[in-house]
């Protein structure tokens, strides 16, 4: 065989096995690090697009969505027009907050609603690093992840958040100033909405991610890091954790921290239950 047809072929069968090679690497999964790069802008940019989507929807229902933020601001309220009760007053105190403020609440209605198309596109970025198996299950996690947190940012606002704010409002007030021997007043409470809109946003993303705990720990046990023997063995060491934990967060109201406590108690042995399950199929399978 001439010199220049055996390199010839020996080049063909080069060329095939890398095509080969690139195939069984892009079954797998594999991507160079350029094409990470390019694939987690690509899923950013989505996101960013969904949240902008739900926060135009938002604009036309501002109305409902200003209620469900503000809201507990009238108990508020009225509560201060009640004998030896300061005043409670909400307000701005620059030239551009209003469109700032309103900004802010649309923004967090589209976060808020946007959070499982945002999931579902940190999903497709993770997803070709999984088995098979893996992927299928997919979709329960994100419909499961979808609920948990809607559930804890509902619970937050109904349950918890009401006795929060009336207990820094009035729980803590200052001594009332002597006017005179038969007259005294307390000091005014000037709630700013910038202020409140804030402590709000952070309040209630914390017990929607902290409601994740379920998902984080079926994915964790899916993988083998974590056993639902760790779970069951240190169980009284997380009810300690917890018991502290929410009396760190929550004001010391025993119906506030247990508002937090109870939910959290609720799913770490929620969590360790998917994880013995997760266990028990994979020794069948």
């Amino acid at each position: 065989m001439p010199l220049d047809q055996e390199i010839g072929n020996e080049s063909s069968r080069q060329s095939a096995a890398n095509a080969s090679l690139k195939k069984l690497r892009k079954d797998q999964g594999f991507m160079p690090m350029a094409g990470h790069l390019n694939e987690l802008r690509t899923r950013l940019m989505r996101s960013l697009l969904w949240i902008l989507i739900f926060s135009t929807v938002s604009y036309f229902f501002y109305a409902r969505v200003w209620d469900f933020i503000m809201g507990p601001v009238a108990a508020l309220i009225r509560k201060s027009r009640l004998p030896d009760m300061p005043s409670v007053k909400i307000m701005t105190t620059r030239l551009g907050d209003n469109f700032a403020i309103e900004f802010k609440i649309l923004l967090l209605a589209g976060f808020i609603l946007a959070f499982p198309f945002i999931l579902f596109e940190i999903w497709r970025f993770i997803t070709p690093a999984l088995s098979e198996k893996f992927r299928r299950k997919g979709s329960v996690i994100l419909l499961a992840s979808m609920a948990l947190f809607w559930s804890g940012v509902i619970f937050a606002r109904l349950v918890t958040w009401g006795t929060v704010a009336d207990f820094l409002i009035f729980q803590w007030l200052p001594p009332p100033v002597v006017l005179s021997a038969t007259e005294s007043i307390r000091p005014e409470v000037n709630l700013t909405v910038a202020d409140y809109l804030s402590f709000f946003t952070g309040f209630h993303l914390a017990f929607g991610l902290s409601f994740q705990l379920p998902i984080v720990s079926v994915l964790l046990g899916s993988l083998g890091i974590v056993s639902s023997r760790l779970y069951f063995r240190y169980w009284r060491h997380a009810i300690v954790v917890l018991c502290l934990f929410s009396i760190v967060v929550m004001p010391p109201d025993v119906f506030a921290m247990l508002t937090l406590m109870v939910p959290m108690m609720v799913l770490y042995f929620l969590s360790g239950f998917l994880v013995k399950t997760i266990e028990k199929r994979q020794i069948k399978g």
